[in-house]
């Protein structure tokens, strides 16, 4: 485990919190639960069919004992129904019933509650069912523009390029704005502060370095850049700028007049579009050994996560200490 995610175990336990699992019938997430309470990192809370919750360890000898199980089977609370209502525009006092009876969004619920502090899910729901949800948290104040990152732990990472590294946006925006990429710099920025304890180097990617090239999508990197620096002077940012010269100060150096103080040394990459974003993470994680450890979603009011269906028991523990650190 990388020194981020040691980082914000430690963080976590220095705080009491509740963290709500609403796939509680996968092993892993079970597993994953049991180490999250042995290890101090938040108090879990399995949901789901408690009789299936209770088969499934079984069968996978996970010792399930002293983890509080919701049983999604029963009649939740009213508390929880009526603090659901209204949270979307089709989550009704009539259609209220149709939901809240699913894990997901009564962990929902039980965030607008406070009865927990953050969710983790993702490990069987598909993205599109745990951003569904996730939009009925809602986000924080002054953000219109919710996205996601990952926390990439390079193994062995090339001369001079950071062992950790923040790429967003990889599993929300498709094709953003310069609106949308100016507040997912923003955004990034704060989170990699938060979480990685760094000061945040953000660099805007692009297939061109200042003008070497000539297109929309480079335009609207190099416009997103010139709104994060008139909002938010503070951050330290480059672009549009390519990842090698993001990456290497020696490309950096052949590519830029004056590097400056990001150039060759980015911490925080922000992807133009969805497809760059996506295509990035899966190849350094599964060609360069990285451990991917995300998307955690950004923005949101509360604290919440969408795990990839492939997540291993280490996985969602990471994520869920990402998440809880963020919050």
């Amino acid at each position: 485990m990388n020194d981020v995610i040691k980082s914000c175990i430690e963080q976590c336990k220095s705080k009491i919190s509740r963290l709500a699992l609403p796939e509680g019938e996968d092993p892993r997430v079970q597993a994953a639960a049991i180490d999250i309470k042995e290890q101090g990192i938040a108090t879990p809370i399995l949901l789901g069919d408690a009789a299936l919750v209770a088969a499934v360890a079984k069968n996978s000898n996970n010792d399930l004992s002293g983890i509080e199980i919701v049983d999604s089977s029963a009649s939740p609370s009213d508390h929880l129904s009526t603090a659901l209502i209204g949270k979307k525009r089709k989550i009704t006092a009539e259609t209220v019933s149709d939901f809240i009876q699913l894990p997901i969004y009564q962990s929902i619920a039980m965030l607008h509650t406070g009865d927990v502090d953050a969710m983790v899910a993702g490990a069987v729901l598909p993205t599109a069912k745990v951003l569904e949800a996730s939009f009925a948290v809602g986000p924080k104040s002054g953000i219109k523009t919710l996205s996601s990152f990952f926390i990439m732990a390079l193994n062995t990472p090339a001369d001079g390029v950071a062992d950790s590294l923040l790429f967003a946006d990889c599993a929300l925006n498709i094709a953003p704005t310069e609106e949308q990429l100016a507040e997912i710099a923003i955004t990034s920025a704060e989170s990699a502060e938060k979480i990685m304890k760094v000061e945040p180097r953000v660099a805007m990617l692009s297939f061109s370095t200042h003008g070497s090239a000539r297109h929309a999508s480079v335009s609207k990197v190099a416009a997103a850049v010139e709104i994060v620096r008139k909002r938010a002077p503070h951050i330290k940012i480059e672009g549009e700028i390519q990842v090698d010269a993001a990456l290497s100060e020696r490309v950096a150096n052949t590519k830029l007049a004056t590097p400056g103080d990001v150039a060759g040394k980015a911490n925080v990459l922000i992807f133009p579009d969805l497809n760059a974003g996506n295509i990035a993470y899966k190849m350094v994680q599964y060609c360069g050994g990285a451990q991917a450890t995300g998307p955690i979603l950004q923005g949101f009011a509360k604290p919440v996560c969408d795990l990839s269906r492939g997540a291993s028991v280490e996985d969602i523990v990471a994520a869920a200490a990402v998440t809880l650190t963020l919050g």
